[in-house]
């Protein structure tokens, strides 16, 4: 499979070379193409109390560039190469993970320079997806697999992905990871996940009940990180139902058992379980949540190393690891899109505010880790043009140290 993967980098390279000096079917495929770029501006503050050899506050001051070009599609093939470029625009006052300056909080976002995508795709097949390559993969809500899109630098995949939507309101989907590439970059040791994973994702929304899904996920670093490897399986439901013409109740469930896999050196069995109930009213949703990430005894904990795990437990990014104790997550979500002002306020349509409040604790154990609360503020400034800011404070109790980061951000897309 690993063969397979790679082969697919060299197809896709020699695709757009191949489509240039073909006849015209394969010509048209080439004025279809579509050159992109994006870059996100970014100014992030760190003030965190006091740990260990931690003793200033962190400025980061960082650009990211990325610029792709993908192919139309001839015979059922088509491709995409995207690089990426991550830079300082200012100095590196803060712990980006390769710079060894550990008196500062860390802010993961070293410079780097990578190919960040480069796969070949195949759809000759009806209702079939062939992928391989360097590649973001997002699956469901990217609790167990994603792109970590907040940072800078993204998390990829070096695999092969197969979809199939042949059965009608279902979805199956097969993977093989060979190599994570993670946000740490090129330079840092930490970067790159040597990997034998697979996953297998199906989800069917033909039941009154809302959209099941089942999956399982088949994590192996090898020696990279045999901590993290796992093999967990769980299934999901969600769905919504009106409650009046403007007024809806949205629903959300989750289930999943972990234990140790491939040369995970300590016997453990965790549970996962995340109940999201939702009212959405007039461009209002409001979300009571409960999210749970199971230990063993306090020996180990489930974890989602693939995860965007920023999306989960708080803005702080206080466990993108479980402690071994487990994590309790209560939490509070309010988000409200701006739309139909008139007059002077229609300048505020199209804001995005979403604010949230976490209660933490233990799952094994009784701590009480802390409280946090976080606010998000977007807003399109122009058709290419986003800005935004984010604010998080953990108020810790028993775990880690009180901490504070601020987050301003403009994105430009073409």
């Amino acid at each position: 499979m690993k063969s397979i993967v790679k082969a697919s980098m060299v197809v896709c390279v020699l695709s757009f070379v191949s489509l240039a000096n073909a006849g015209d079917t394969a010509k048209e495929a080439i004025k279809e193409s579509k050159l992109y770029a994006q870059m996100r501006i970014r100014y992030e503050v760190v003030d965190q109390d006091s740990q260990a050899l931690i003793t200033k506050n962190a400025h980061s001051r960082t650009a990211r560039t990325r610029v792709g070009i993908k192919s139309g599609e001839f015979k059922g093939f088509s491709a995409l190469v995207e690089g990426e470029y991550v830079i300082y625009l200012g100095p590196d006052n803060y712990n980006d993970t390769v710079n060894r300056r550990v008196e500062y909080p860390v802010v993961a976002d070293p410079e780097n320079i990578q190919l960040n995508q480069i796969y070949a795709q195949y759809t000759g097949i009806p209702d079939t997806t062939i992928r391989g390559g360097r590649q973001v993969i997002e699956i469901d809500n990217q609790r167990f697999i994603g792109s970590v899109g907040w940072r800078q630098n993204n998390q990829v995949f070096d695999a092969a992905i197969i979809a199939n939507s042949s059965i009608t309101n279902t979805e199956i989907k097969y993977g093989y990871i060979y190599n994570v590439n993670r946000i740490f970059g090129e330079q840092s040791i930490a970067g790159d996940w040597r990997s034998k994973s697979h996953f297998y994702n199906i989800s069917n929304s033909s039941l009154p009940i809302g959209k099941v899904t089942t999956y399982g996920y088949f994590l192996d670093f090898g020696n990279d990180s045999a901590s993290n490897s796992s093999q967990t399986y769980g299934f999901s439901l969600n769905g919504d139902f009106g409650l009046s013409n403007d007024t809806k109740f949205r629903y959300y469930g989750e289930y999943a058992h972990q234990s140790d896999f491939a040369d995970h050196a300590t016997k453990y069995d965790a549970d996962y379980f995340h109940i999201a109930p939702a009212i959405v009213w007039q461009g209002l949703t409001t979300t009571v949540g409960y999210e749970v990430l199971g230990s063993d005894n306090r020996v180990f904990a489930f974890q989602t190393p693939l995860a965007t795990g920023h999306k989960f437990n708080g803005w702080a990014d206080k466990f993108l690891i479980t402690p071994v104790a487990g994590l309790e997550d209560m939490y509070f979500d309010l988000n409200y899109k701006v739309t139909k002002l008139k007059g002077n306020l229609k300048v505020i349509n199209g804001l995005m505010v979403n604010a949230q409040y976490h209660n933490f604790s233990a799952e094994n154990g009784g701590m009480n880790y802390g409280n946090e609360i976080g606010v998000f503020l977007k807003k399109p400034i122009h058709e290419h043009v986003t800005t935004s800011v984010k604010y998080a404070y953990y108020d810790a109790d028993e775990y880690l140290t009180d901490t504070q980061k601020i987050t301003f951000d403009i994105e430009i897309l073409f």
